[in-house]
């Protein structure tokens, strides 16, 4: 009979040490080799003859990787089955192995679990609610980044030295042999020249070439300017915004604008209640989470971390020179994340907090129509990716947020 005891470690992390009998390990050890024989070559035997020291000698490895995989496989859904109240965070990781073909064979389990968690008090969150204010300059910030969405790229009015904002449309060809030139088409943004690469082209003339370093560390390259382009935006009016498609006025516009501005600060402000709201809770909770969790999203926050640092231009060298710093904020995060899930998969428990059959196909309906694709192809999707639990969480997360700012001590600011 198969030996089981478990041991805790932590609240969140068990061993168990599990024992098969002498007498199963040999049954196990003589199957193998019977099928091993059957099927396995042995030198100067037919298949099905060679003796069981020669079998040994010549696929021992082989019999023990199979006698352990089935020894462990058989014995460890018997010790979970013992223990079936555990509810387990990914699969066991086994080691301390002992297999020998005349004696027990031992190992151990290491376990991730759920944790408890105590909730406490989780209704009459005091929190603070600021109440949307749209004012006339964010409106008119608005109307001329539309302005410049729909500005058009027309040549220099007259002969000039390129400069800062202008469009240069440019012959480059890089240093080194059988490198052949490429048109492209540079904004001066100097703001944003982080590696002066730009800043070598202000004041060139048409048909004028430089020989310029970057912008990638090291590298040359010849550039002859073929054009220099200025942005030139519409006039606001009703003409403009008849453009647009779907306004009869400038009024109109701005409406809609202000209508769309309202709607974005009610969303922010729904954020922010339930960053405080989160944030109360995890003050309160003081329960461990599984470590394997929280290194996974720690890895993954650091990973998005530093590709928004890079794509906002950040240096590679300066990115990595901050590598402990990020990952060490990736971590915190990544804590709080975990914690933060189980607390409140605990409220929806408590509260019978779910997503309903009908929120589900609704859900789903909603991005089919975002993707343009049929609901049906969006449900395989989900399912093949194996994110059916993802989108089932993010309906009762939503649901188990609604609640607790339904509960909350709201201060309107």
């Amino acid at each position: 009979m198969t030996k089981i005891k478990l041991k805790a470690v932590s609240p969140c992390q068990k061993e168990l040490w599990v024992e098969v009998p002498t007498g199963e390990v040999r049954a196990e050890f003589d199957a193998v080799f019977e099928r091993i024989k059957q099927s396995a070559p042995v030198p100067g035997f037919r298949k099905g003859n060679a003796p069981r020291d020669l079998l040994e000698r010549h696929h021992g490895g082989r019999a023990r990787e199979e006698v352990l995989r089935s020894l462990v496989s058989r014995s460890l859904t018997e010790a979970l089955k013992s223990h079936a109240d555990l509810k387990l965070i990914g699969d066991p990781r086994i080691g301390e192995v002992k297999l020998e073909a005349d004696a027990p064979m031992t190992y151990v389990a290491k376990l991730e679990i759920a944790p408890e968690v105590p909730t406490g008090r989780y209704k009459g969150l005091k929190l603070t609610r600021a109440l949307p204010e749209i004012s006339e300059k964010q409106v008119e910030e608005t109307l001329e980044r539309i302005r410049e969405s729909q500005a058009v790229l027309k040549p220099a009015a007259e002969a000039r030295p390129a400069a800062a904002g202008d469009f240069l449309r440019v012959e480059l060809t890089e240093k080194g042999a059988g490198k052949k030139p490429t048109e492209q088409m540079v904004l001066l943004d100097l703001e944003r020249d982080r590696e002066g690469f730009l800043k070598q082209l202000v004041g060139m003339t048409v048909e004028e070439t430089r020989s310029v370093t970057g912008p990638k560390p090291g590298a040359e390259a010849r550039v002859t300017l073929k054009e220099i382009k200025t942005k030139v935006l519409p006039a606001l009016d009703d003409a403009f915004a008849k453009g647009l498609g779907k306004f009869e006025s400038l009024q109109a516009l701005r409406d809609q604008v202000r209508k769309d501005l309202t709607a974005q600060a009610e969303q922010e402000g729904r954020r922010r209640l339930e960053r405080e709201a989160a944030e109360q809770l995890l003050e309160r909770w003081t329960f461990e989470v599984p470590p394997s969790l929280v290194a996974a999203h720690a890895r993954r926050n650091l990973e998005e971390r530093a590709g928004e640092l890079m794509r906002q231009g950040t240096p590679q060298a300066e990115v990595e020179s901050q590598a402990q710093a990020l990952a060490d904020q990736a971590k915190l995060s990544a804590l709080k994340q975990v914690k933060l899930y189980f607390g409140l998969r605990r409220i929806a428990e408590l509260e019978n907090l779910q997503a309903t059959a009908a929120e589900l196909d609704a859900r789903v309906e909603g991005l089919a129509a975002q993707m343009g694709i049929g609901a049906d192809q969006v449900r395989q999707d989900l399912k093949a990716r194996q994110l059916e639990e993802d989108l089932r969480w993010s309906i009762t997360r939503g649901k188990v947020m609604d609640f607790l700012i339904t509960s909350a001590q709201i201060k309107e600011k």
